[in-house]
């Protein structure tokens, strides 16, 4: 009797977990995060706040729209400050247990960085992975390693950068 409880509970939350990514259900969210970033012999850092939200088209795969706000201030320079918005996509991929997956998300943004007086155009683009662990049916918190790339719209090179995230999504029902 005991191990047919257990049995029943792993059924009853491992399905929870399933139905967090179904088609149907959408996704409210976002991250903070910290990054260093070098371009030449620059080098600095950056925190950013990005929040997303997102409809899962198929089990497993989400689409949406995401915001970025980030800051970052270089030795003896004025802070940036930097606001963009675009599309995102994002797929979970393997169960690593009935309250965690894996998942690998990517976005692309357009927005306009204001340092000074001045304010100029950009894009950028990242790919980032990392777990999601699942607090409830509901709350995932997220550990993410990313790359990403970002470019003024009048500079030769663009900006590589590497960096990790932390971050929280809801999952709302249908």
């Amino acid at each position: 009797m005991k191990k047919t409880i257990i049995l029943m509970a792993l059924v009853i939350v491992s399905g929870a977990t399933i139905a967090q990514t179904s088609k149907g259900t959408w996704l409210l969210g976002g991250s903070a995060g910290f990054n260093s970033s070098k371009q030449g012999d620059y080098k600095w850092t950056q925190f950013n706040l990005s929040p997303n939200a997102g409809y899962f088209f198929m089990n497993n795969l989400a689409a949406g729209l995401s915001l970025d706000f980030s800051s970052y201030k270089e030795e003896n320079t004025d802070a940036q400050t930097m606001f963009a918005v675009g599309p995102f996509v994002r797929y979970y991929f393997v169960d690593l247990g009935p309250k965690a997956k894996l998942f690998g998300h990517g976005n692309i943004g357009f927005g306009s960085a204001k340092f000074g007086g001045d304010s100029e155009g950009f894009m950028n683009w990242g790919i980032k992975a990392g777990p999601a662990f699942f607090l409830n049916p509901s709350i995932a918190l997220e550990a993410t390693v990313g790359y990403g790339s970002f470019k003024y719209s009048d500079a030769d090179d663009a900006t590589n950068t590497f960096g990790v995230n932390v971050g929280f999504q809801i999952h709302l029902g249908k």
